[in-house]
């Protein structure tokens, strides 16, 4: 019987994303299950449940994370992404959000950073795999109704 996702497991797998500077996993609960380089509090995690509610919204106040803003650029769900910095210098981020049928159907989300010279490009299609192989299955979208 299925017990759930296993925390060790995956942050073993989240280590050998070496591309990704920071990655968090969490439910929709704001329950952390594991993070790599990026302990994020509950009240930091809150706004990210809502990142799928109004793209306009989501959009204009962009992303926090570790005290840092990110703006967003990218409005795709399951996946909202975007970056701080210049040509130069920056990170991006990206977060995805699933079904997680070992956690009885718990929305699951997971958030990523990565450092230039890694751009979304190379880390998004990362991101995705590594959901659907490790976590659960990408959530679809009608973007007709948002």
């Amino acid at each position: 019987m299925d017990q759930g996702l296993d925390p060790a497991m995956l942050q073993a797998e989240l280590k050998k994303q070496d591309e990704w500077a920071k990655a968090i996993i969490f439910d929709e609960d704001l329950n952390v299950i594991t993070h790599k380089n990026c302990a994020a509090t509950k009240e930091e995690l809150t706004p990210y449940l809502k990142a799928y509610d109004v793209r306009d919204n989501t959009i204009g106040a962009g992303f926090v994370l570790l005290g840092e803003h990110y703006e967003v650029h990218r409005w795709h769900p399951p996946l909202v992404y975007g970056r701080r910095g210049d040509a130069d210098v920056g990170e991006g981020i990206s977060l995805a959000r699933g079904i997680c049928k070992k956690l009885n159907g718990k929305r699951v989300y997971l958030l990523i950073t990565y450092e230039l010279p890694i751009v979304s490009a190379r880390a998004v299609p990362q991101q995705i795999n590594f959901y659907n192989q490790f976590i659960g299955e990408l959530e679809k979208f009608d973007i007709k109704q948002q």
